[in-house]
């Protein structure tokens, strides 16, 4: 009996998920998204030329001759005309940087960047949960594969305070020196190379 107002729920979830996006209200753009306690949500885009601003394919991101946003949020140092989407997970680059959602992915090279499976991806030099690199040796790059154990939870996408990140990881500290302002990681993601296993960020026994 309890089936009908759980498929209905659905139906309303999933029927204004597919509302969320960016519209155009009073001459300014602005970003729409829908809550499960308070409904429509309408946020400004800050700082945008609204001449200029235009929605990409993937609609999760639009740009004007300045600037590149995500969701409506700015994404910090993106160059809107080298920019460009890699992949829908919320991955996409520059010809300078590296991005997850509106976050820089540390030290990440996008000349030789490839996504693998989420939360994992790589560079020539580096492995990188989320926007943060993994401990390994460069060697040891080439042997990472990914293993996502668990196929439902290894999806699940985590942003964290930075502040709150380095009080839980302090010999992550080194990247209070980086300038990113957020940390986003997959915890659920599991990988291994030839000698180490990893879960999430982290090398598990």
């Amino acid at each position: 009996m309890r089936i009908r107002p759980i498929i209905g729920a659905l139906f309303v979830l999933f029927f204004t998920s597919c509302q969320s996006g960016y519209r155009k209200e009073n001459g300014q753009w602005v970003w729409v998204s829908y809550d499960e306690s308070v409904g429509k949500r309408i946020t400004p885009i800050d700082a945008h030329d609204a001449k200029s601003f235009r929605v990409l394919k993937s609609k999760k991101y639009a740009k004007d001759k300045n600037a590149v946003f995500y969701h409506g949020r700015l994404i910090e140092h993106a160059d809107p005309r080298s920019f460009q989407v890699i992949h829908e997970s919320g991955y996409s680059k520059d010809n300078n940087r590296v991005f997850l959602d509106d976050h820089i992915i540390v030290l990440a090279d996008p000349a030789t960047f490839e996504f693998l499976e989420f939360p994992y991806t790589k560079d020539s030099d580096h492995v990188f949960c989320g926007n943060i690199p993994l401990k390994i040796s460069p060697q040891e790059v080439n042997e990472f594969k990914v293993t996502n154990t668990d196929k439902l939870m290894s999806a699940t996408k985590s942003t964290i305070l930075f502040s709150h990140f380095l009080e839980m990881n302090p010999d992550y500290q080194w990247l209070d020196t980086t300038g990113i302002t957020g940390i986003v990681i997959g915890d659920w993601g599991t990988g291994a190379t030839k000698n180490k296993k990893f879960k999430g960020f982290r090398e598990a026994n």
